[in-house]
């Protein structure tokens, strides 16, 4: 009975500290031109310190270890740069989204 508690106290345990494991990427274009936009800052809502930032090719990808093994698998993010509405989008683990920015008219 010992023997049997301990197994399952043990595997428990184990299940519960494994980390969950995020990877989304996608490309951020303007949205009338289509072409892509570089340096465009990427901050994890409800976090302080920006993720990143688009290359040259608008492209960005993140991977991240977070949470438990069956929490949640849903990342948003947060998309601005000086002249561009920002944008808040969801993605779901695994998921590649091509982002459109909306440039800021001039006054």
């Amino acid at each position: 009975m010992y023997f049997k508690f301990l197994i399952l106290s043990a595997s428990f345990f184990l299940f519960v500290s494994c980390d969950g494991f995020q990877a989304v990427d996608g490309i951020i274009v303007d949205s009338e031109t289509h072409k892509p936009i570089t340096n465009v800052q990427i901050k994890e809502i409800n976090k302080f310190d920006a993720l990143g930032f688009s290359d040259n090719q608008g492209y960005f990808q993140f991977h991240e270890i977070s949470g438990l093994a069956f929490g949640d698998k849903e990342m948003t993010l947060i998309f601005s740069k000086e002249n561009y509405t920002s944008d808040t989008i969801t993605f779901i683990n695994n998921e590649s989204k091509l982002i459109k920015l909306e440039r800021i008219e001039e006054k």
